[in-house]
């Protein structure tokens, strides 16, 4: 009886794992534009969008405690109409990646939104179901899901995410047919857009950018408690994968993305490096980077 009661228990453990969550996300309504009295609907819709966003099994992987991809969202409101339920709002999307040996998260995704606009009433229920645009917030949500849960695969293994961000590419068509809001096509008044995004991503000839997202992380970061020479050298080399995808589209979203996220850890990267090494690294971000140049000459004075 012992023995069969151990059996179910093993069952019931592995099968609860092989459909545990992907996600640790936390969601943030920014309301301070916003003039009404009572702001507890924001509230209770901050927690149906964390409830949907982690208790929702994304990537048919079996991922541990310590494997759940760190996500923030914050949903910043420029207006609310009570009678139609309308939200006019942009979006602050980030995700995180654990660094090996250490207790760093590196910022992987950094992205502002500018068109998160989506009609939402209590009583609506927030699903998503693949090929179908069921609305405008719940295909946003599983959009970044996706998007992240691609990065954060991408950097473990070489283009590890594509099944991922095939799902989100799959999302922006559905919804640029469905949907008229703004941000899902890839001719807007901004080139930030969801379609642009994804597409780049998926794109044959910025390949090398996908690349360096493995290399940078895998190679130099998850080996940089261990070796930080080595570290910096393979970071070095993800910088020239960067560089291939700069010379032939300079102004591509997934750069501005890409350097957003992962700027200012750049710097902290290279204060440590040697006197031979500095300049280097001063040289090939200044040319792949232009808008953050004067930053990139605080690793000289370090």
């Amino acid at each position: 009886m012992t023995k069969y009661i151990i059996t179910v228990f093993c069952i019931l453990f592995n099968f609860y794992n092989s459909f545990s969550q992907d996600l640790n996300c936390r969601i943030k309504i920014n309301d301070v534009q916003v003039q009404i009295a009572d702001k507890s609907i924001f509230r209770a819709l901050e927690q149906r969008l964390t409830e949907f966003m982690n208790n929702t099994k994304w990537s048919g992987e079996n991922v541990q405690q310590v494997e759940k991809v760190d996500m923030n969202i914050e949903i910043i409101l420029s207006s609310y109409d009570q009678a139609t339920y309308e939200y006019k709002a942009s979006a602050i999307v980030q995700s995180r990646r654990p660094i090996f040996g250490t207790t760093y998260s590196s910022t992987v995704l950094s992205f502002n939104d500018e068109n998160f606009d989506f009609k939402f009433q209590d009583q609506d229920r927030l699903e998503f179901q693949d090929g179908n645009h069921l609305s405008d917030i719940s295909s946003l949500m599983a959009f970044y899901a996706y998007y992240s849960l691609g990065l954060d695969f991408d950097s473990f293994g070489e283009e590890g995410g594509t099944a991922l961000f095939n799902k989100a590419f799959q999302i922006a068509n559905v919804a640029q047919q469905s949907s008229s809001r703004a941000g899902w096509k890839p001719f807007e008044r901004t080139i930030r857009t969801r379609y642009n995004l994804v597409d780049n991503i998926l794109n044959e000839r910025f390949r090398p950018l996908r690349k360096a997202y493995y290399i940078y992380h895998r190679k130099g970061l998850d080996q940089f408690a261990k070796d930080p020479v080595a570290a910096r050298k393979q970071i070095f080399a993800s910088l020239n994968e960067v560089k291939k995808v700069f010379k032939i589209a300079p102004n591509t979203v997934m750069l501005l993305v890409f350097f957003e996220a992962k700027s200012d850890e750049l710097i902290n990267i290279y204060k440590g490096a040697d006197e031979i090494e500095k300049p280097k690294a001063i040289e090939i971000l200044s040319e792949i980077n232009i808008s953050n140049l004067s930053k990139y000459e605080k690793i000289r004075g370090s």
